[in-house]
């Protein structure tokens, strides 16, 4: 199955019962993300100094159904489960990073035979390899598990495999066909 790029992908995950963009919930350029990316940038390791932001600056708390918050929710709540700390590590990390570079990705986590609903980012890594980035950890922690990807999301760009749109319920939006000329 093939990856494939949609002007954006829309999901219900608001708790309002509509749909809404993802590509929208990643917000580099929202006030206070900016003003602590700024700060972060002064570390010589941007990337593990906002991972170590948003692993001890909120608290893992896991939620009854599916709530992705914007990344001033979750500044201002300080506490979020996998997908809300995802949200706001790219958001932190696209005020430095291409939009080409760094991705909110969810699918499937497993781990010992368990199989779960995660999000995690994913980043270009070194050769071909990816490198994946656990928002609910600090960046000295081992990565544990197996990651299935089924889709990837920033402010930018939305890409799903077929599986990914099946399985959580996504609304692609495809790319307008442009009149011919």
């Amino acid at each position: 199955m093939e990856l494939r790029r949609y002007r954006d992908l829309l999901a219900s995950v608001r708790h309002d019962n509509s749909f809404h963009s993802i590509t929208e919930l990643v917000q580099p350029n929202d006030l206070e993300v900016r003003n602590v990316a700024k700060v972060l940038m002064e570390h010589s390791d941007f990337i593990s100094a906002c991972q170590e932001f948003v692993n001890s600056f909120t608290t893992y708390r896991r939620e009854i159904g599916d709530y992705w918050t914007t990344p001033a929710e979750i500044l201002s709540e300080q506490h979020g489960d996998c997908d809300d700390k995802a949200i706001l590590l790219v958001s932190l990390l696209r005020n430095k990073i291409p939009a080409d570079k760094v991705f909110c990705a969810f699918g499937y986590w497993s781990n010992n035979g368990k199989k779960e609903g995660h999000m995690w980012v994913v980043m270009e890594g070194e050769g071909e390899a990816d490198r994946i980035i656990e928002a609910t950890a600090g960046p000295g922690d081992t990565i544990r598990g197996h990651y299935t990807l089924e889709a990837l999301f920033n402010d930018t760009y939305a890409f799903a495999y077929p599986s990914g749109i099946m399985n959580f319920n996504l609304l692609p939006i495809a790319w307008e066909k442009s009149p011919a000329t």
